[in-house]
């Protein structure tokens, strides 16, 4: 791995002074910048972990309300999650990456930085995302080398399938999404099937099967747990507003990796009129795609 990416993990883990983690405390450890952050649930102050405390402070809540505003539950929002097929037992599963198989980047380019995801296809047409990367408040041309960085340590080819946000030939600081691409060397795939459509095909993909030899029936997306953000957006944290006319609520990163996953999904439908037979010569043939 490299330093670059090194400097960019997140630890969750409690202090290594600490023989036994504390209760209700979860603590995150930039590894770049030495910040610590907590996060405090209300079991870590001894007085509110008895069943009478509980009982009490849930008076007058619904059980969707409790868990969204005492146990930090990112399932349970206001409003109702845009993607309710995810479910994570069934799609949150570590994949092997397959070295010198293409690397599918998917973008979105965000009003606050730009997100990526790191996927692959499989041999049976499954989409496996392997890795997450979602700063905060980063522009476009300081993100480019940390992707590189991320692809070159993922796999050894350089042939990446970049698919992403239609509006990459909008104008900004840098001048256009797409010229700043171009000059990395990167060709963004932006098919256009219109959001509606785009958020349908998504949420009938988490429901499809694949067969596999030996295996049986196997969801058609994979996400690894190494992508922690993604699994919170899909899980509840992007969700419709609880107002008319319940549209996406726009946080980032959660709306923003949402978006880059129907992106890519959109252009791996657009890259052959068989999608089953497409997707499968872009992993099994990928010389002659």
């Amino acid at each position: 791995m490299s330093e670059t990416l090194e400097n960019l993990r997140v630890l969750d883990r409690p202090p290594e002074s600490a023989d036994t983690p504390r209760t209700g405390v979860t603590e995150w450890r930039n590894a770049r910048n030495g910040f610590f952050v907590l996060r405090l649930h209300y079991t870590a102050d001894p007085t509110k972990r008895a069943g009478e405390w509980k009982k009490k402070t849930s008076e007058g809540l619904s059980l969707r309300a409790w868990q969204r505003e005492y146990e930090i539950s990112w399932s349970s929002p206001e409003g109702e999650p845009v993607v309710p097929e995810f479910d994570p037992n069934l799609h949150v599963r570590e994949s092997p990456v397959t070295r010198d198989a293409r690397l599918l980047r998917f973008w979105d380019f965000g009003a606050v930085s730009p997100v990526v995801l790191f996927g692959q296809l499989s041999t049976y047409g499954q989409i496996l995302i392997h890795r997450e990367l979602c700063p905060f408040n980063t522009p476009l041309d300081q993100l480019l080398p940390v992707v590189s960085a991320i692809a070159t340590d993922l796999v050894t080819r350089s042939d990446y399938f970049d698919a992403g946000d239609p509006e990459v030939n909008s104008v900004g600081s840098l001048g256009t999404i797409a010229a700043l691409l171009e000059r990395a060397g990167i060709h963004m795939h932006t098919n256009r099937p219109g959001k509606e459509v785009s958020y349908a095909n998504l949420r009938e993909r988490f429901l499809r099967r694949v067969f596999i030899p030996r295996v049986g029936h196997d969801p058609a997306i994979l996400i690894s747990p190494r992508c922690p953000n993604l699994i919170e957006a899909l899980s509840g944290a992007f969700h419709l507003s609880s107002l008319p006319p319940y549209r996406p609520v726009k946080t980032h990163p959660h709306k923003d990796l949402v978006d880059a996953f129907r992106y890519g999904c959109d252009n791996l439908e657009a890259a052959g009129a068989d999608r089953t037979q497409q997707l499968t010569k872009l992993a099994s043939s990928d010389r002659l795609w």
